[in-house]
């Protein structure tokens, strides 16, 4: 995923889950799910949210860092250069 250069500004907006899903592609029940989660385990679980009564919302800084952060890292598997060049020949 390729993400867009936002203004500091644009970092500080507040998105709704409809406008979320539209913007970055993460499913408004997906996230629904989350926040159902989060609440359940008294932990984080996806982007941080603010939600007050029926209004849910998520600082598109908040997004960005969390999809930074939980996208896979090609680092991070247990691949070594020895296995990657057994598997090309």
């Amino acid at each position: 995923m390729i993400f867009k250069d936002y203004t500091p500004q644009q970092m500080k907006a507040f998105l709704r889950p409809a406008e979320v899903q539209k913007e970055f592609g993460l499913d408004k029940g997906q996230l629904e799910y989350m926040r159902t989660c989060s609440r359940d385990e008294g932990k984080l679980r996806g982007p941080m949210f603010l939600k007050d009564d029926l209004i849910i919302l998520y600082q598109r800084a908040s997004i960005v860092k969390w999809l930074k952060q939980t996208m896979f890292q090609e680092a991070e598997t247990a691949e070594t250069n020895k296995s990657k060049k057994s598997a090309s020949k």
